[in-house]
């Protein structure tokens, strides 16, 4: 009896201990003087399985930051191979951050990207870029090119054969 007694008294010291501690924020922003930030673009389009989708990071400060860059997929027709890149930008430039994507399915995807110091914290808002994706188009293109070539092919041939008969 004497064991379970310690063990509850123990056991209500830390949990009032715990309760105690201050709460973490949920979400920390900074924002750089004259600004990191994500340039948005215009839509993009996806025709391919597999592509480098390319997020464009610009530092219009006079030195040089080091920053991650983080892309999700708001859909599950597009997948994000890896979520985070780091990136080293130097004053006054602009940077393409590289990530890779596999599409699954056809239509409008929303990707959001944002940007967080090495230490975490996150930098600016988030930026949700439209993209639409139809992996369709690229088997379709191939296939109509490869259509194409044979027929023209068919073609020479029957003309090359009637020219050799009416010699």
């Amino acid at each position: 009896m004497k064991k379970i007694t310690i063990v509850l008294i123990v056991a209500i010291a830390a949990s009032l201990g715990l309760a105690a501690m201050p709460a973490f924020p949920a979400e920390r922003t900074v924002t750089f003087p004259d600004g990191v930030s994500i340039l948005g673009g215009s839509d993009i389009t996806l025709v391919a399985r597999e592509s480098s989708f390319p997020v464009v990071v610009n530092n219009s400060q006079g030195n040089p930051v080091r920053v991650i860059v983080h892309l999700v997929s708001t859909s599950p027709k597009l997948i994000v191979e890896e979520t985070t890149d780091w990136l080293i930008i130097e004053p006054g430039s602009t940077v393409n951050a590289q990530f890779p994507v596999s599409a699954i399915g056809s239509g409008d995807v929303v990707m959001v990207a944002w940007l967080t110091s090495i230490s975490g914290v996150e930098i600016g808002p988030k930026v949700p870029i439209k993209l639409t994706v139809n992996p369709d188009v690229e088997a379709w293109a191939i296939g109509l090119f490869f259509g194409l070539v044979a027929m023209l092919t068919v073609v020479g041939f029957i003309r090359t054969s009637r020219k050799t008969r009416t010699s």
